[in-house]
């Protein structure tokens, strides 16, 4: 009885490692290569560390890779940033209001309406979709390739 018990047993997975995206290898690869490896000041680590976290790239084997295929050290760079162990780092950037993200379903809402009322179909065709999201874009100053909604804690 035990052994079956502990054969139905699953053990927790690892997490697997998050490799980088094209978008955030660019940005990292961008971001360093307007210093230089060698004379790194505190200012110039905190400014990196600060670029790469509003990008979403967390410490990790993959970004302290791509820094040293980059010629620069993860660990110096956070050290020099007095970025300890456990992950401190400077405040993220602030967060979206529930006014912010109530204002833009609304308006979402109010869009998406119109273009049913102006059409005789009951769906949005993906031309009227691309049509929305670039008038939310706009409203709402978001750059192409943002996030609509900022989902990082």
């Amino acid at each position: 009885m035990i052994n079956n018990i502990s054969s139905s047993m699953q053990m927790p997975q690892q997490r697997t490692e998050q490799s980088l995206t094209e978008d955030q290898q660019s940005i990292l690869s961008e971001t360093l290569s307007q210093y230089d490896a060698e004379n790194l000041s505190e200012s110039d680590a905190l400014n990196i560390v600060e670029t790469l976290s509003q990008a979403g790239i967390q410490p990790s084997g993959a970004m302290e890779k791509a820094m040293s295929d980059l010629g620069f050290d993860a660990k110096s760079i956070g050290d020099i940033a007095n970025v300890s162990e456990d992950g401190n780092r400077p405040p993220p950037p602030p967060k979206q209001s529930t006014e912010e993200i109530t204002s833009m379903v609304d308006y979402l809402a109010e869009l998406m309406e119109e273009k049913l009322a102006a059409s005789s179909n009951n769906e949005l065709s993906d031309e009227d979709k691309e049509s929305i999201l670039t008038q939310v874009y706009q409203k709402f100053d978001i750059e192409d390739g943002e996030s609509i909604i900022n989902t990082t804690a």
